[in-house]
């Protein structure tokens, strides 16, 4: 199994672009889903006197639970799915579960895509040593 490598060529990368479509998709997939659970639970907050939460606590928690999910079970999220692209360990075999749980919690931060800018990949890839891979056509 092949696994991303900047210094070998003759492996596949994932560029910058692809993990902003990425991103872009998943966020879109994310706040669609927080905003029905957002909605669906202030017909509690109006109904039946419950506390109201703020929509921020929603959408974090759902990115968290989102991608720690997806990963875990299918090693791609819906995004990753339509751009072709999987998750994998350093060593080219699938990551275990401490590695999707720190990928996500990093990932939920909004500093993880920062590492980018001088590590050639998201702070998430970086902490959790895992990369991402183009899937097998």
């Amino acid at each position: 199994m092949q696994y991303f490598c900047i210094m070998n060529p003759i492996k596949s990368t994932i560029g910058e672009g692809t993990r902003i479509l990425n991103f872009f998709l998943d966020t879109l997939f994310i706040f669609l889903i927080s905003f029905i659970l957002y909605r669906s639970y202030n017909f509690y907050v109006y109904n039946w006197g419950f506390r109201g939460i703020r929509f921020g606590y929603f959408f974090f928690v759902t990115t968290w639970v989102y991608t720690f999910l997806w990963e875990l079970i299918f090693l791609q999220t819906p995004a990753k799915m339509i751009t072709g692209t999987k998750v994998i360990s350093y060593n080219g075999k699938r990551p275990n579960i401490g590695q999707f749980f720190i990928r996500a919690t990093v990932r939920t931060t909004l500093f993880s895509m920062f590492g980018l800018a001088w590590n050639d990949k998201p702070l998430h890839d970086t902490f959790s040593k895992t990369e991402l891979i183009h899937t097998a056509a």
